[in-house]
């Protein structure tokens, strides 16, 4: 299972206020085939989602995919020029 630091439950709280999410919504993984990687949506709670929690709000929500994808990975963030951004780690 994913690991989410309290740091990435911070940003990504930080995130959907920026976005003015509804109380109900919170970040998604979904893949980007563009990219070749993961971008961030904001949804709804779906029946099967793995869901991670940062003071008591579900901040982030990964459907069955995304969660068996990112079982052996930490999400954490990690300072760049242009600021904080989240990231992957093994």
């Amino acid at each position: 299972m994913l690991i989410m630091t309290e740091s990435a439950g911070a940003r990504l709280a930080r995130k959907l206020v920026k976005k003015e999410a509804a109380k109900d919504m919170a970040a998604r993984f979904v893949r980007d085939p563009k990219r070749a990687g993961w971008v961030i949506q904001v949804d709804h709670l779906r029946p099967s989602d793995v869901t991670f929690s940062h003071d008591g709000k579900t901040v982030l929500l990964l459907d069955e995919q995304a969660s068996h994808s990112l079982r052996n990975k930490m999400l954490d963030v990690t300072e760049t020029d242009e600021g904080p951004r989240l990231k992957f780690r093994s």
